[in-house]
């Protein structure tokens, strides 16, 4: 693919998935993949750019008192851990069953922002004190293993956890957001010691995705209504895991 198309669709990824509180790896996987990286160089890729959109839009949300500090804190003690192992794992894992992996995380996301079942269970504070704490360290490690693993950041499979939670749906996308950096960061050291990129494309890609989610996260706080672009999203990423599964058979 030609570089300034990459650095366009960087740029767009980074910009409307940080709409949504998450930082696009759930697309960069597969959409790097098919542009001829390997899977593994592919995964690393995504969580770096994954940790820069996240952490752009990051700085917005933190500075607009959007983020929960006091959920956030221990959803990204072990999440970063979780993310170490999932990583570690990624190097023994065939290449097939990782892509079979993903093309299922990929269509029960896309169901998920296609239906919002999770937020039909949205109770604010339904959730609180010591068993809200339990329940974050615990799915924090488990979404930890999985974004470590296969090289997203979690922000997916946070946004519907914190809505259970109890949160109002901007804060679970900024909260979201927060914790997204860190575990993206985490799982990108995990791999950096196996990765061989192009640096002034990586140069490029990053400025492209830092620039992109600063973007998109103003528009967020400024009540764009990001409903309608979750379900074109949950649309694109079933249709992307339908051609990941046939491609496999």
């Amino acid at each position: 693919m030609d570089p300034f198309f990459l650095v366009l669709a960087v740029f767009l990824i980074s910009g409307l998935f940080s709409m949504l509180g998450l930082g696009g790896a759930i697309f960069y996987v597969p959409f790097f993949y098919w542009t001829g990286m390997e899977l593994v160089a592919a995964i690393t890729t995504a969580l770096l750019l994954n940790t820069v959109s996240s952490g752009s839009a990051a700085v917005t949300y933190v500075r607009k008192n959007m983020v929960d500090i006091h959920s956030a804190i221990p959803f990204v003690a072990s999440s970063m851990i979780g993310a170490q192992i999932g990583a570690y794992f990624t190097r023994f894992t065939p290449v097939e069953l990782l892509l079979f992996i993903f093309a299922l995380l990929m269509m029960v996301i896309g169901l998920e922002m296609i239906f919002a079942k999770a937020e039909r269970f949205y109770k604010k504070g339904e959730t609180h004190g010591k068993k809200r704490t339990l329940v974050i360290l615990v799915s924090g490690m488990i979404i930890g293993i999985i974004s470590g693993m296969l090289g997203i950041g979690g922000g997916s499979l946070i946004v519907p956890l914190l809505l259970i939670l109890g949160f109002h749906v901007k804060r679970a996308a900024a909260t979201s957001g927060f914790i997204v950096l860190f575990t993206s960061l985490s799982g990108f050291i995990a791999h950096l010691s196996t990765w061989e990129p192009d640096h002034t494309l990586v140069v490029y890609i990053v400025i492209a995705s830092f620039v992109g989610a600063q973007i998109g996260s103003q528009l967020m706080y400024h009540k764009i209504r990001a409903d309608s672009l979750k379900k074109v999203f949950g649309v694109i990423l079933l249709a992307i895991a339908f051609r990941m599964l046939t491609s496999m058979l």
